[in-house]
This record gives C-alpha cells, sequence and structure tokens, in this order.
C-alpha cells in the first residue's frame, strides 16, 4: 500500500471517482464530504495526504487546511474550479502544498499531484530512516544504500552478498520494509545442503540465506519460478531475496551452483563490504547499535563514551558488524551506569576473542572429523566426499591439505 489519502469534496460523483483512481493507484482512500467531517476523520487517524475541494458548504477547505497546519506538516492539496489569484494567495499562505484552480483539471492529474506528495514526504524520512538501518558515510555504504533505495520499489529478485557478520539480513529486510512488499509475509529460509525442497509462499518475501547451500535439485526448482516470473513481467505476487558470503560466478563455474540461477541473481546484486574496508564507519555505526541494543534492552539511557569510542574504532572485527553487535550488547547490559567506558569495552573485546578462538578450534576439529568420516565411507574417492558434502573436488582436496590428512591411492 502506498499510504492513506484523505479525500474532501461536497460532491459525492467526483469524489468517488477520485478515489476509485487512488485505489487503482495503490492507495488507502478516506473520504469525507466537508472540512467538518474530514477533520473527524484527521483527529482520528491522520492520513500521507489531504486532497480537498476548496469550495464547500458547513466547513471549506480553507478552514480545513488551517485546522491541519495548526498540529500538523501532512502535505494538503487544495483544488477548485472557480479559483482566482486570490483564492491562491489564500490557500499558500495558510500552508498548503499545492493548489489547482482549473475547470479542466482531470482525475489523472490530481492522482499525479497526490503520488508526488506521499512519495516526496516519505523521501527524506525514508532516507533518514535507511542511514539509521545501515549506518555510515564511506563510499561503499552511501553504495549501499543507494542499491537498497534502487531495488526496493520494484518486483525483480535481489541477491545480497558479503562476508558472514556484515549485514545481509539487515539489508533483505530494508528492501521489504522500504519496498512495494512492505507489510506484506517475509519468510526467511536458511538452506542447507539437506533442503530437500522449497515452499514458494503466494506472495511477500521469501528470503533464502546462504542460497549456494542449496542442492542442485532444489536451485532447478528456484529457476523455474524465476524464469516465469520474468516472463509474464515482474509484478506482485512473490518476491525473492537471496543471499551468499560466496561468489556465484565461481561456483557455477565449477558446477557446484546452477549457471542460469546464477545469471538472474547477479544481474540485481547488493555487494556488502567487510567492516575492515569502512573502518571510518565504525564510531557512527558502533553508536546506532548502543542506539537499537538499549532501547530492546531497556537501558534506554545508557550511551558510548568519547574513548570507548574510539577504542572500537581501532579494534580489529574479524567477525563484521555480528562480532562488534554482540560486544556492544554485552555492554549495554554489563554497564553499571548510563557511560559505556573503554575499560569495559576493552575486557569484553577480549573476552570476545578468547571465545572466537575457543569457537574456531571447535569448528576446524569438526571439519576434520567430518571430512575423515566421509572419505573412509568412500573409500577415499574425493568426487563421492565433495557431492557428500556439498563442496567442490578442490575444496576437497585444500581442506585435506589444511587439516594434513593422509591420502591411501587405490
Amino acid at each position: 500500500m502506498r499510504g492513506t489519502v484523505l479525500v474532501v469534496d461536497d460532491h459525492s460523483r467526483p469524489r468517488r471517482a477520485l478515489a476509485t483512481e487512488l485505489e487503482d493507484a495503490g492507495f488507502a482512500v478516506v473520504e469525507a464530504g466537508d472540512g467538518q467531517e474530514a477533520w473527524e476523520h484527521f483527529r482520528g487517524q491522520p492520513p500521507d495526504v489531504v486532497i480537498t475541494d476548496m469550495v464547500m458548504p458547513r466547513s471549506d477547505g480553507l478552514e480545513l487546511l488551517t485546522r491541519i497546519r495548526a498540529q500538523s506538516d501532512v502535505p494538503v492539496i487544495l483544488f477548485t474550479a472557480r479559483g482566482s489569484i486570490e483564492s491562491a494567495a489564500a490557500a499558500f499562505k495558510a500552508g498548503a502544498d499545492d493548489f489547482v484552480a482549473s475547470p479542466d483539471v482531470g482525475v489523472d492529474d490530481l492522482v499525479a499531484l497526490v503520488a508526488h506528495a506521499v512519495e516526496g514526504g516519505r523521501e527524506g524520512q525514508d532516507a533518514s530512516e535507511m542511514t539509521a538501518r545501515l549506518p555510515g558515510q564511506s563510499a561503499q555504504m552511501c553504495r549501499v544504500r543507494e542499491r537498497v533505495a534502487g531495488l526496493a520499489p520494484l518486483w525483480t529478485p535481489v541477491l545480497i552478498s558479503g562476508e558472514p557478520g556484515t549485514g545481509r539480513g539487515t539489508v533483505a529486510r530494508a528492501l521489504h520494509d522500504y519496498g512495494v512488499t512492505a507489510g506484506a509475509g517475509f519468510v526467511a529460509v536458511a538452506c542447507t545442503h539437506d533442503t530437500s525442497s522449497l515452499l514458494l509462499p503466494a506472495a511477500g518475501v521469501l528470503y533464502l540465506a546462504n542460497i549456494d547451500s542449496l542442492p542442485p535439485r532444489v536451485q532447478s526448482q528456484l529457476v523455474d519460478h524465476l524464469v516465469e516470473t520474468e516472463t509474464t513481467g515482474f509484478g506482485p505476487g512473490l518476491r525473492i531475496f537471496a543471499s551468499t558470503s560466496e561468489n556465484l560466478s565461481s561456483l557455477s563455474g565449477k558446477e557446484r551452483f546452477d549457471s542460469s540461477l546464477a545469471l538472474l541473481l547477479l544481474r540485481f546484486h547488493i555487494q556488502l563490504p567487510p567492516l575492515r574496508a569502512r573502518a571510518s564507519d565504525i564510531p557512527e555505526l558502533a553508536n546506532a547499535l548502543v542506539q537499537k541494543l538499549a532501547g530492546s534492552l531497556g537501558r534506554n539511557r545508557a550511551r558510548l563514551t568519547p574513548a570507548a569510542t574510539s577504542f572500537l574504532a581501532g579494534c580489529h572485527w574479524p567477525g563484521n558488524i555480528t562480532q562488534i553487535e554482540q560486544v556492544l550488547e554485552r555492554a549495554v547490559v554489563f554497564c553499571p551506569d548510563a557511560q559505556i567506558k573503554r575499560g569495559l569495552i576493552a575486557d569484553l573485546v577480549q573476552e570476545t576473542e578468547d571465545s572466537l578462538a575457543s569457537i574456531r578450534e571447535r569448528h576446524a576439529r569438526m571439519e576434520r572429523d567430518d571430512l575423515l568420516e566421509t572419505i573412509h565411507r568412500t573409500g577415499g574417492n574425493i568426487s563421492q566426499t565433495a557431492e557428500i558434502l556439498g563442496k567442490s573436488r578442490s575444496a576437497i582436496y585444500r581442506l585435506i591439505d589444511k587439516h594434513r590428512i593422509p591420502l591411501r591411492r587405490e
């Protein structure tokens, strides 16, 4: 839905005609027969824009505009077939966003004015909200926000790539919330090599995290859906978002990923930079994360001191945004007062680094055990091992070298 419009006109036929055209254009419409009725609607639930006839009995458009401007900046458009220079001057002086005075004005023209008022009013607000959600003034993050803003209003699929922890899920949510699917369902699926089938919702968004892990048969199912969607023209229905930490072009070249699916997705692609490539964004990112975490944890007054912010900016974050968010979440919880100080941050960063080292060691041990078990099951057949583990032959050989596993060749 593009927004709510309050249509005010004492003549029911033209009012209904305008309301119908606005509904067909994707707006929700509330109708009122004069300024008094419109004001009652406005006080109950302010719309995104008001379009009102200027000349009406009981309470006219100018009086309605004056009431609205006393407490709101909602865009107001006045129209009349019997306008004059004086009435236009009065309308703009009272705070009208637009004024149409012509007996030849068409319904299409009024719909266009409404659309411009709604979208123009949201542009600055959305940009501010998107910066809060995807903070950072580096060239890389400005480019990310530009691509989100450009792709959000479309129905095309979108691929989001980047290292683990760079915020791929956050970008998927932003595409949804600021796009054509806002208000519809959002279904997230974590893809694995064991995913046997893909249930496609009828509408809304299906977000496929780690799409590179989808088995080939399920990839083919997704290709069929995307090709059919594009053939009929990308339009209302189900929208696909996918994310990966891999290079799909390289994967498709090694027959591990369907080349048709890679081509479909790479046309609409957002690449997220690692945190080390935009270190200048860390202070803004850290303060935005603290604000978000403080609100969700009930510690609304929690703030980073300048020294703590500076310390964070000088740290190495191999886990990207996810790692720094884990540190800051604990800092918000453990800070004795509203000030999150450098000492606390330094202690938590050290604890996190120790934990990460332990996790890496455990992961390496599990990776080696899985590889050894699979090699044993296949009798040392590298092709079968690669197929079972969902990796390429070259990746298996790299793991064998990494874990120094001796191979007995028959």
